[in-house]
């Protein structure tokens, strides 16, 4: 009897939380999104924050921070796209999923091009961070167009 019973309060058990794995499923799925929005709002950040120095003609080195802070976002990116996180409040497309090799390398090369920022940048060579910006710009704006919905 006792077995019996607690084969029943088990059953009931998985149940519940078989009834909440959708929410949950939902949840990580709203989590990832809004870790890869948080994600390019500091990319976007530390974007502005080096053409402010561009602008300015500051000093070529204060941009190797900002430039290893964007190596580093993008290392994170791919992680932010988990199975199922094209559901929702996201401007991903298909793509990223069905060319997930294409989507890593298209990440890769904005990685690259932000280390060679950094690496002008350490050398002092203002009108080098400038064109290297750019160069991440162009990486940048190349995800978008086969991976980003307008």
């Amino acid at each position: 009897m006792r077995m019996w019973i607690g084969k029943v309060a088990l059953g009931f058990a998985l149940t519940g939380l078989l009834a909440g794995a959708p929410a949950m499923v939902a949840l990580a799925q709203a989590d990832a999104i809004k870790e890869r929005k948080d994600n390019r709002q500091e990319m976007r950040k530390a974007m502005g924050a080096i053409k402010a120095v561009i602008d300015a003609k500051g000093d070529a080195k204060t941009v190797v921070p900002l430039a290893e802070r964007l190596v580093n976002l993008e290392k994170a990116f791919s992680g932010h796209f988990p199975a199922g996180s094209d559901k929702g409040e996201t401007k991903a497309l298909p793509a990223v999923w069905s060319d997930w090799n294409g989507f890593l390398a298209a990440s890769k090369n904005t990685q690259e091009a932000a280390t060679k920022l950094a690496q002008v940048a350490a050398a002092g060579d203002l009108a080098g961070v400038g064109q290297q910006f750019g160069a991440v710009g162009a990486s940048c704006n190349a995800c978008h167009d086969k991976y980003r919905a307008k």
